[in-house]
């Protein structure tokens, strides 16, 4: 017994150490001024590359905001089409239930260039290209599979029985969605929007070509300095991506966990 606890917490320290080792590297990578090969650390050490960033950079800031805005709405989006889809595919039998759940996937499954240039076409057509409202589109179709997917093993799972008894006590379609199924979905709900805003925030072809240049977020400014060699700025720029990911979940966490009571949901 003690061997096999020994054994799953090295395992489970390997773990952290090789999903920090890439961040650590970033974070010296991103102070270093000299990082000679083939020494282990950087021998200067400079601010200027924050310096820049922040404070010679006009676009950053704006980057960061709309990131984090167009993650949010993208968020929202993907949950109001993914529950009652997730409630569908889950609890009713349909002509065709079995490709609409493939269907769903084609955003993982199709190469996401060929999805994105086959959407482009439309939005052309429509209007939307350019625009706030058309890259939140193009999101919401790649965070989408993920929020169905998650949602519909959310009402595998609970099924419909304590809606019906709901029902049979008299409430009504409204009450019985946000007294009863609301609360007991709110966990799968919160994993969805965390993938979601994932998902969203992490975008960099799609956003540059639904957005045509116009759209600027946090991955549009990284990638061009990785592309040319400037791997300091670059490393600046991936650890506020990496910040504003964090920093945002944590929000969107403790915002509905207080709202909606989530630890006597959880733990009751």
């Amino acid at each position: 017994m003690k061997k096999a606890r020994l054994i799953g917490k090295s395992f489970f320290y390997v773990c952290v150490f090789a999903s920090c080792a890439p961040l650590a590297v970033l974070i010296f990578l991103s102070f270093s001024f000299s990082w000679p090969y083939p020494s282990l650390l950087p021998t200067v050490f400079t601010f200027q590359h924050y310096v820049h960033v922040f404070f010679n950079n006009p676009q950053t800031w704006n980057a960061i905001s709309t990131s984090i805005i167009l993650a949010l709405f993208t968020t929202l989006l993907s949950l109001a089409i993914a529950i009652p889809a997730a409630k569908s595919l889950a609890l009713y039998n349909f002509r065709g239930k079995e490709l609409v759940k493939l269907m769903v996937l084609l955003p993982l499954i199709v190469p996401p260039l060929a999805v994105t240039f086959g959407i482009q076409v439309s939005m052309i057509r429509l209007g939307l290209t350019g625009n706030f409202l058309g890259v939140t589109i193009i999101h919401t179709v790649f965070a989408l599979p993920f929020a169905i997917r998650i949602m519909t093993s959310v009402f595998d799972l609970i099924g419909d029985r304590y809606e019906k008894q709901a029902t049979v006590l008299g409430a009504s379609t409204l009450m019985t969605f946000f007294k009863v199924t609301l609360p007991i979905i709110m966990p799968g709900i919160l994993s969805a929007a965390v993938l979601s805003f994932s998902v969203s925030i992490a975008q960099y072809i799609t956003t540059l070509l639904i957005g045509g240049g116009r759209i600027i977020t946090i991955t549009v400014l990284l990638v061009p300095f990785f592309q040319s060699g400037q791997l300091q700025i670059m490393s600046v720029y991936s650890i506020v991506l990496v910040a504003t990911s964090l920093m945002s979940l944590f929000v969107i966490e403790r915002a509905v966990r207080r709202f909606y009571n989530l630890e006597a949901v959880v733990f009751a």
